[in-house]
Parts: structure tokens; C-alpha cells; sequence
């Protein structure tokens, strides 16, 4: 697990603004609280989810669809989001 620079995290931050207010919520709670202890790997599956379309995103985040591979940094986004 390496160190996140500020213009990293600014970009990921900039990115997390989608079109539809539940997944900006989504996608900054587990910025904001989960991803600079995240490892690569996690950290990677967090910026292929940000790749994402937003329907598709917002079956994942929602919990309409399950794909494994996501599953860790979904589990975070839906535990900051009760959280909240």
C-alpha cells in the first residue's frame, strides 16, 4: 500500500461526481474514508468502478447486481454510507 498524492486524490475526487447524487455520495464516502488504507488492488478496482457507466455503477452500488471482483469496495462504500 503506497501513499496517495494530493492531485491523485483531486482526480479521483473529480471523478467521483456522476449524474445521479446517490453515486457521487457513494463513490466519495469510500474515497473519503476508505481508499488512501486500501490496497493496490482494491485501489484499482475502486478507479474501474469510476470507469464505469452510471446505470451499471448504480446496479452495483444498489446491490441489483453482484459482480465478485467489486464486492470488497462495495461492501465499504454500502458500510460509509450507513454510516453517514
Amino acid at each position: 500500500m503506497s501513499t496517495v498524492d494530493k492531485a491523485t486524490l483531486s482526480k479521483l475526487r473529480w471523478r467521483c461526481r456522476r449524474g445521479m447524487r446517490e453515486l457521487d455520495s457513494a463513490m466519495l464516502a469510500y474515497l473519503e474514508n476508505h481508499f488512501e488504507q486500501a490496497s493496490e488492488e482494491e485501489r484499482a478496482d475502486f478507479v474501474a468502478l469510476q470507469e464505469m457507466q452510471d446505470p451499471e455503477l448504480y446496479r452495483l452500488v444498489s446491490g441489483k447486481a453482484k459482480e465478485a471482483r467489486y464486492q470488497t469496495v462495495l461492501d465499504k462504500i454500502t458500510e460509509s454510507l450507513g454510516a453517514a
